[in-house]
C-alpha cells in the first residue's frame, strides 16, 4: 500500500524537488504582493531600496523573483522574471529561473519552451540540460529524458545525479538490469547518495536480491531517522517472513513517528501472524486514530476480535470496513463466517 502512495508521491513531488530544488505543490494562485516581512532584516526590504534605485537592473528583479519563489508567492514571481527577460534576454540563468516559476505553476509547456531558450544562448549549459532531463522524465517522455542525460554525462562523466535519473527512466520504462546498473554507477561516484540506495533497495527487493538489504542499511547510515528507508527495511523483512527483524525496523520508525499508519498497521499483521491478537488490536486502533478513513485498520481490529471470539466487535468493524469500503472482500467473507449477513 505505501509503495503505491509513496510512487505517486514520488512522481508528482520528487520529480519537482529535483527538477528544480525548491519546495513543490505551490499554485499560482498566491496574491500577488503579500509577503509579510517580521523584521526591517527581511532581504525584500533591501532588494525593494536598490530597485528603486537602479529600475532596470534585470540582475535584481531576477533576485526578487527567487524571493518570492523561496516565499512560494509564484504570481509576483513571475512578474519579476519577466520583467527581467524583457530587460535584458541574454543570459540563460534567467530563463532556467523562469522555467522554474513555470514548472511549480504547473505549465510544463511553458517551462520547457524557457529552458529550450535557456539551452539556445548556452548550448552547453549544465543546469538547462539537466533540468530539461528531469522535465522530459516528469512528462513521461523518458527516451527525450535519456538523451539530455547523455549530454550531461558528455560534460561530466562522473556526474552521480545524471546516472540516478537514468535509473529512475529504466525503471520507469521496465528495464530493471540498466536501472539497477544505473544506480550502483549513481552510487560509486557519490557514496552518499541516499535516494539511490533507496532506489536500488526497492528494485532489488523485487527481485528478491539479498543485495537489497545492504542498500537500506547504507540508506540508514546516511540518514539513521529516515522513516522511508526504516519502513522499506522493515517490509524487506516482513515479506521474507523474518518478523523479528521486521517488528524492529517498525518500532524505529514509530518512534521517529508515532502517526505512521503503515508502521502501525503492519506491526498489527506482524502480530497476528504470530497470533498475538491482544497486542496486534492495540496497533490497529493507534492505526485508526491515526487515519480513521481508511478500511485495513478496521479490518485488522475486526479479524483480531473474531479470532478471540468476540463477535459483536468483529461484526461491528466489518460493517464499519465495508462502509469504508463497500468492496472489502475479507471483510464481508468475515460476517459470512460469523453466519451474520
Amino acid at each position: 500500500m505505501l509503495n503505491l502512495m509513496r510512487y505517486l508521491v514520488f512522481i508528482s513531488c520528487f520529480s519537482a524537488i529535483l527538477l528544480f530544488n525548491s519546495s513543490c505543490g505551490t499554485k499560482a494562485g498566491t496574491k500577488k504582493g503579500v509577503v509579510k516581512t517580521d523584521s526591517v532584516a527581511d532581504p525584500l526590504v533591501g532588494i525593494n531600496a536598490r530597485i528603486r534605485t537602479n529600475p532596470n537592473s534585470a540582475d535584481l528583479y531576477h533576485e526578487r523573483a527567487k524571493y518570492y519563489i523561496s516565499k512560494k508567492d509564484l504570481v509576483t514571481a513571475l512578474s519579476d522574471m519577466k520583467k527581467c527577460v524583457n530587460i535584458d534576454s541574454s543570459r540563460a540563468e534567467y530563463f532556467i529561473t523562469l522555467a522554474d516559476v513555470y514548472f511549480m505553476s504547473n505549465n510544463t509547456g511553458l517551462s520547457r519552451r524557457a529552458l529550450d531558450k535557456g539551452l539556445s544562448l548556452d548550448p552547453k549549459n549544465y543546469d538547462c540540460l539537466m533540468k530539461l532531463a528531469e522535465l522530459y522524465y516528469y512528462v513521461k517522455q523518458y527516451q527525450k529524458s535519456l538523451d539530455f542525460l547523455d549530454q550531461v554525462l558528455k560534460i561530466d562523466q562522473y556526474n552521480a545525479r545524471a546516472y540516478f535519473m537514468k535509473g529512475m527512466n529504466f525503471k520507469e520504462t521496465g528495464d530493471t538490469a540498466k536501472a539497477i546498473s544505473s544506480m550502483q554507477t549513481a552510487v560509486e561516484q557519490d557514496n552518499s547518495y541516499y535516494n539511490a540506495y533507496i532506489q536500488l533497495g526497492l528494485l532489488c527487493a523485487a527481485q528478491h536480491n539479498r543485495l537489497a538489504e545492504d542498500y537500506y542499511a547504507n540508506a540508514l547510515r546516511i540518514q539513521a531517522n529516515s522513516t522511508e528507508a526504516l519502513y522499506d527495511f522493515g517490509r524487506l523483512y516482513q515479506d521474507e517472513k523474518n518478523y523479528s527483524k521486521a517488528t524492529e525496523m517498525y518500532l524505529r520508525l514509530i518512534q521517529i513517528d508515532k502517526n505512521s499508519f503503515d508502521g502501525q498497521y503492519n506491526l498489527g499483521v506482524i502480530q497476528i501472524k504470530e497470533k498475538n491478537y491482544k497486542e496486534a488490536m492495540k496497533y490497529f486502533a493507534e492505526a485508526i486514530r491515526i487515519d480513521p478513513k481508511k478500511a485495513q485498520g478496521y479490518y485488522g481490529r475486526g479479524y483480531c476480535y473474531q479470532q478471540t471470539g468476540d463477535v459483536q466487535n468483529a461484526a461491528a468493524d466489518y460493517k464499519y470496513t465495508l462502509t469504508l469500503d463497500p468492496d472489502f472482500a475479507l471483510a464481508r467473507q468475515g460476517l459470512k463466517e460469523m453466519k451474520i449477513y
